[in-house]
């Protein structure tokens, strides 16, 4: 079929089907991780000398026999 010449001064838009179109953006966002730390303080027992001294006295008496 031949377009006839039209008499309007502007054509009639034609439409199509719409077609959609997908424009992806990423944007960076800031997301917490949280990385746990324990501290355990060991205690350790170690021996040390510490020297005590006894002193005793006793009275010894000497020259003749009491």
């Amino acid at each position: 079929m031949a377009l006839q010449p039209s008499n309007c001064s502007d054509p009639r838009p034609i439409y199509t089907d719409k077609k959609v179109i997908y424009e992806d953006v990423f944007k960076p966002e800031p997301v917490p991780v949280i990385h746990e730390i324990e501290v355990v303080k060991r205690i350790h027992h170690v021996p040390v000398p510490v020297h005590h001294v006894v002193v005793t006295r006793r009275v010894v008496h000497c020259g003749y026999d009491c």
